[in-house]
């Protein structure tokens, strides 16, 4: 979902910026001459967090970093940093506009761990033969607030918020064709699935770093175990447009990946391509390239900043002459209405409350029947359906508390659709779990729609539970 901020002029430069990891990386980008040029240039280290308590003091910090590198520019294009970043995919039915977003207010609701008024949400639509997937992309007001409050204290303007992955070119894929892009630095991998015209899948994870000889050493097989749970998740008809492993960050790690994953990329049909940083870090070039694709296109593709009206919208909506004597105008006649009403009003009353008196014991009779019917309907019920399905899946979790349900919703009659979200201590428990459900003669179509988190991790499932004689 793009969202334009609009401002007096097509801006001739901006500054791509990076705060994530504790690390400020910033590029001023100009237009010159129909290309556009890097000007100045600013890395450090910061000394606290960007969610610190005191805002004023971070932004001062990074007001005193960017004049140190002589920058002054105050437009901002900054990345968010990818941790803050929660994604649910979903598959959109053919609905109107206005349908579809509910529908996926709806989902929001049911997928993010907060109240999505307290989300700032962009969307990701993605096309295939099969229909519309779309993938929301979430992060909590709080942390948006926080940064907008240290940006204006190191005396930024910021002009958008964008997904910093999104901005490298190997991001944006033709239709009909797919990319896996896995970036990779000291602070761990982040993973993003472009496919169908759109982001389809969005994750971050952390990976064991060891060090040689000096030389980091990635685990491999712990990056690959996390992108096959990532590719289960991406819906079959997307997952086959898939056609590249596209490899970027840190160039030894970088390096170490495409030799531990080219059996596994090989398997499933994706040549691996590196995109080695050897002059630059990987925050560097998303920051770059955040301002070089917002001057290009005045816009972000996957927007974050919260729109606000301009000071003159503000100032006329304050005093608006016109619209207060229409206001004004309504309300007189509004009361007019109910005087002229009134009379009218009482003698309907009067009458309503005459016809009642005939009725009312008869009708205090059935309610009495209806309450009773209301009460003892579900002892007469003998197929317990619910407690049966209940049932049947506590006996799949296990009983050491490894993989624990927060939620449990049965929608429909027959072949209901179930769905638990939990917890689960470690990978290994949860597909035992799953392979607990498979074995169920009436269960159908498991699937894990959603996992969030390492340790522990925060899963959501899914699946059709057939009905029979007796369930």
């Amino acid at each position: 979902m793009s969202m334009k901020r609009k401002i007096n002029k097509r801006a001739q430069s901006v500054l791509g910026l990076s705060l994530s990891d504790g690390q400020l990386r910033a590029f001023h980008v100009t237009r010159a001459k129909g290309a556009l040029e890097v000007v100045k240039a600013a890395s450090a280290e910061l000394s606290l967090d960007l969610m610190h308590p005191e805002p004023e003091l971070i932004g001062r910090e990074i007001r005193n970093h960017l004049d140190a590198a002589g920058v002054r520019e105050r437009l901002c294009i900054v990345r968010i940093p990818p941790r803050w970043v929660m994604s649910q995919q979903t598959k959109v039915p053919e609905l109107s506009s206005e349908d579809t977003a509910s529908f996926l207010q709806i989902e929001a609701e049911k997928g993010f761990p907060v109240d999505p008024a307290q989300l700032q949400i962009a969307r990701s639509f993605q096309k295939s033969d099969a229909g519309t997937h779309v993938t929301q992309l979430a992060v909590r007001r709080e942390q948006i607030d926080q940064l907008i409050a240290v940006l204006h204290a190191a005396r930024l303007k910021p002009v958008s918020f964008s997904l910093g992955l999104a901005a490298l070119p190997a991001a944006h894929v033709a239709a009909g064709t797919g990319r896996v892009i896995v970036a990779i630095d000291r602070a761990g991998v982040t993973l993003l699935v472009a496919a169908g015209g759109g982001i389809t899948a969005f994750r971050t994870f952390e990976v064991n770093i060891d060090s040689e000889a000096g030389e980091s050493i990635v685990n491999g097989a712990a990056v690959a175990r996390e992108l096959r749970i990532t590719l289960e998740q991406v819906p079959a008809e997307l997952r086959s447009q898939l056609r590249e492993l596209y490899l970027t960050g840190d160039s030894g790690m970088v390096r170490q990946l495409a030799g531990s994953l080219g059996d596994w990329a090989k398997g499933l049909g994706l040549a691996i391509v590196r995109g080695d940083l050897p002059e630059k870090n990987l925050a560097a070039e998303i920051a770059e390239k955040l301002a070089g694709r917002w001057l290009e296109h005045d816009a972000s593709e996957l927007e974050f900043l919260p729109p606000h009206p301009g000071r003159w919208a503000l100032l006329m909506a304050r005093y608006n002459s016109k619209r207060l004597a229409t206001a004004g105008f309504a309300v007189g006649a509004a009361a007019l209405a109910v005087l002229a009403a009134f009379g009218w009003q009482e003698y309907e009353r009067w009458s309503l409350r005459s016809e009642w008196g005939g009725m009312q014991a008869q009708v205090m009779k059935l309610d009495g029947v209806q309450r009773q019917i209301d009460e003892f309907k579900p002892w007469y019920d003998t197929t317990h359906r619910s407690l049966s399905i209940l049932m049947r899946v506590t006996e799949c979790f296990p009983d050491n508390g490894s993989v624990t349900a927060k939620t449990f919703e049965v929608r429909g009659s027959a072949n209901a659709l179930v769905s638990i979200s939990g917890t689960a201590r470690d990978n290994a428990s949860l597909l035992r779990v799953q392979e607990q459900l498979r074995q169920a003669k009436e269960v159908q179509g498991l699937k894990i729609e959603q996992i969030r988190g390492k340790t522990p991790m925060q899963f959501t499932l899914t699946f059709r539970w057939r009905t029979s004689a007796g369930t």
